[in-house]
């Protein structure tokens, strides 16, 4: 995920928090052009904590939640870490952007606390030597999900004029250049536009024309659910045709919302969706279909519960060291099998 533009008139989105005994810190943007993202976050994380304490939480062994809103900016998070550390908890599920969950991992690390991220997908949060046995992360990264959108793309004959759009931060980059790597192994596939869109564009008429013109059969959009509602309304009134394929940032009901019935027959990647009772959990909760990260952020956050859990409540070194140890991940803290799927919009739902 990108970093975000500056906001600081705008209302965080209401959340809360859970009382206990141990705190661990949920970190997400709860304003900005992601806080709905953000949102899932604390949403999956919460539902998970409850569970925990509904189901196995000895006495004066309840897990509470630290909230902090980091708006999706570097600077913030790097404040709120500071706020993480000084409050003494035991592991951070979070950051949502990229360039935040790099940043502060850094801070974390160096105070032995776990970071694991449900949302981040850049490479370089795990590759870097200095932060190993400290960052881990619930999703798959930008060329897990570059790689799968090419080959599915190449694994269909209806298309074979590809139009890439991808937002101004270092996501939308990354993923798409994977993509384009990918896509040129197939002598039958043509990128005939590649463009960027500016985070917060709410009219896309130019780059519609554009797609347009080039007779495109699928767009391939990279960034965030509200600019692609926008602009998949815009391109379904002008090109009725041609199919919207887009990366796990659009995975969320608020696209749908935005794009109205032109969302219908989108194509979206997206990671796993949560286990049956959570989604029902999750429904009966908050009145919706789960979507965004409210599967990874619950997973993430399950995992840290048993590693603090093992490590009987204490020493965050060691419950970061216990979820190294979990099969799961590699040496580095990636997934060994990423979860990522295609999902299709259907009757405004999205369908495996």
């Amino acid at each position: 995920m990108p970093q975000a533009d500056l906001h600081q008139f705008e209302e965080p989105l209401e959340v809360s928090t859970i009382d206990g005994d141990h705190y661990i810190a949920i970190a997400a943007p709860l304003t900005g052009p992601y806080k709905e993202l953000g949102n899932s976050i604390v949403e999956g994380a919460n539902l998970a904590v409850q569970e925990f304490n509904e189901t196995e939480a000895q006495p004066n062994h309840k897990i509470g939640t630290i909230i902090i809103d980091d708006g999706g900016l570097v600077s913030e998070g790097l404040a709120r870490a500071d706020l993480v550390i000084a409050q003494g908890a035991l592991g951070v599920v979070g950051h949502l952007n990229s360039a935040i969950s790099i940043e502060t991992s850094k801070k974390y690390s160096q105070q032995g606390i776990a970071e694991i991220s449900p949302a981040s997908t850049n490479p370089k949060l795990t590759e870097r030597t200095d932060i190993k046995g400290y960052v881990y992360r619930t999703i798959g990264t930008d060329r897990q999900l570059g790689d799968m959108a090419a080959k599915y793309v190449m694994a269909s004959d209806d298309y074979k004029r590809i139009a890439v759009l991808y937002n101004d931060r270092a996501y939308g980059v990354s993923v798409a250049s994977e993509f384009v790597r990918v896509l040129a192994r197939d002598p039958e596939k043509e990128i005939v536009l590649y463009q960027t869109i500016p985070v917060r564009t709410t009219d896309h008429s130019l780059t519609v024309t554009k797609v347009a013109e080039t007779k495109a059969d699928l767009v391939f959009f990279i960034g965030e659910y509200n600019d692609a509602g926008y602009l998949v309304k815009e391109l379904k009134r002008v090109v009725p045709g041609v199919q919207f394929l887009a990366a796990e940032g659009v995975h969320h009901q608020s696209f749908i919302e935005i794009a109205a019935g032109a969302a219908e027959g989108s194509l979206v990647i997206g990671t796993a969706p949560a286990p049956e009772s959570i989604r029902a959990k999750y429904k009966s909760k908050f009145n919706k279909e789960s979507s965004g990260y409210v599967g990874t952020s619950y997973r993430a956050t399950k995992l840290l519960i048993q590693a603090i859990k093992a490590n009987k409540y204490k020493n965050p070194q060691s419950i970061a060291e216990t979820l190294g140890k979990n099969e799961i991940f590699d040496p580095n803290g990636d997934l060994i099998e990423p979860d990522f799927v295609i999902y299709k919009v259907l009757d405004s739902k999205f369908t495996t």
